[in-house]
């Protein structure tokens, strides 16, 4: 697989996440803590919606610094795909380590698919690299 396509998928991915979390972090923050404990509690609404804001621009970032270095040589797309399958593992395991044993928070296994996803086209990318 070309390293060029995998950036572009996981730029566009991560960019694109990013983006909704800025323009709607407040849908995004129930969906986290959950209906119920939103209308019961607009503080917890609120952390969810912060959450949201403090995380957008960090996937911006790394979704341009990915779609950016697209044309960089091999060695160093794979050094990217590396760090990338690297805080991939960590993200999944606050998902399923912390996220899954939290009552705060509305967490499913489901959420993180395309979070799997994404470490697969990375992973491939990075063994199969040209």
């Amino acid at each position: 697989m070309k390293t060029k396509l995998a950036l572009t998928i996981l730029g566009a991915y991560n960019a694109l996440m990013g983006v909704l979390m800025l323009v709607m972090p407040g849908a995004m923050g129930e969906t986290l803590v959950g209906a119920e404990k939103a209308a019961a509690s607009p503080e917890m609404l609120e952390m969810g919606t912060m959450f949201h804001y403090g995380l957008g621009p960090s996937l911006l970032m790394i979704g341009l610094m990915l779609i950016l270095s697209r044309s960089c040589a091999l060695e160093t797309a794979k050094q990217l795909l590396l760090g990338y399958l690297i805080a991939t593992v960590v993200l999944l395991g606050v998902f399923f380590g912390v996220f899954n044993n939290q009552d705060t928070i509305q967490f499913s296994p489901e959420m993180a698919a395309p979070d799997v996803l994404a470490f697969g086209l990375a992973l491939f990318a990075y063994l199969k690299g040209k």
